[in-house]
């Protein structure tokens, strides 16, 4: 999902990682403050070496190092959330103040479609207070194909169940096979 972060949230973000590091009495760096303006101007999902890159287009001074504690500083402290959408690696996007939503993964083109479901919020609370549970976030990664690929990858067309049907009987596995 594409966003452009506005001047306000621009600044409330740089006041929360102010109190932040202030109430953990980390210091408050040049080179901290200029992460946080390069993460503040992506609009998507982005990768530490992009903001690296970015860093050095604008010739801060701030070294891989520093970029590398600093990000997970801003994941704590809320800016920041920390996405993996294959093993290798870690991603980022804007969080501060953002409705929660979830992620489907093409694993043909690597397309990211980020989604929003009330449903889906709901049905997480449900179980979680079935099992007694206070749930602080959630994170849920569907992996695929976009509708581009299925229609490209012949294996892919195979007739998908209709939704109004029954779901087949599962059974259940025993000593580890399933009979």
């Amino acid at each position: 999902m594409t966003r452009k972060i506005s001047a306000e949230m621009r600044e409330q973000a740089r006041e929360a990682f102010l109190a932040y590091l202030r109430d953990r009495r980390i210091k408050n760096t040049s080179q901290r403050r200029a992460v946080l303006d390069a993460v503040l101007d992506f609009s998507d999902h982005f990768e530490t070496e992009q903001v690296l890159y970015l860093l050095r287009e604008r010739a801060a001074r701030v070294g891989k190092a520093t970029l590398y504690r600093t990000l997970p500083l801003l994941v704590d402290c809320g800016i920041l959330k920390q996405v993996r959408f294959d093993v290798k690696q870690a991603y980022y996007e804007y969080a501060f103040e953002e409705d929660p939503h979830d992620h489907m993964v093409c694993r043909r083109c690597g397309r990211i479609t980020e989604f929003a479901s009330d449903e889906l919020l709901d049905l997480g609370r449900q179980i979680a207070k079935r099992h007694h549970f206070h749930v602080i976030s959630h994170r849920l990664q569907l992996s695929g194909l976009c509708w581009e690929c299925s229609i490209a990858c012949p294996v892919a067309m195979a007739p998908l169940p209709r939704i109004d049907e029954p779901a087949p009987k599962r059974t259940q596995a025993k000593h580890g096979r399933s009979d």
